[in-house]
């Protein structure tokens, strides 16, 4: 193969690899959004708005 090849292939499993782990914790700060506001809701019946924040942070190790 060459480098240009084998650049190619790093390069797409590497954005296939960030795609996922966003895709991921979007998906866990969804589910937990929402049961925090059934929570909130069933405690006292009135809506509330819970707010969350995920932060990503990357380290790119150099080859």
């Amino acid at each position: 193969m060459t480098k240009t090849l084998v650049q190619a292939v790093a390069f797409t499993l590497s954005a296939l690899t960030t795609l996922g782990t966003v895709a991921a914790a979007n998906g866990i700060a969804a589910k937990q959004f929402v049961a925090a506001t059934h929570e909130a809701e069933a405690a006292d019946g009135t809506t509330h708005l819970a707010m969350q924040r995920v932060v990503i942070v990357a380290h790119r190790a150099k080859a």
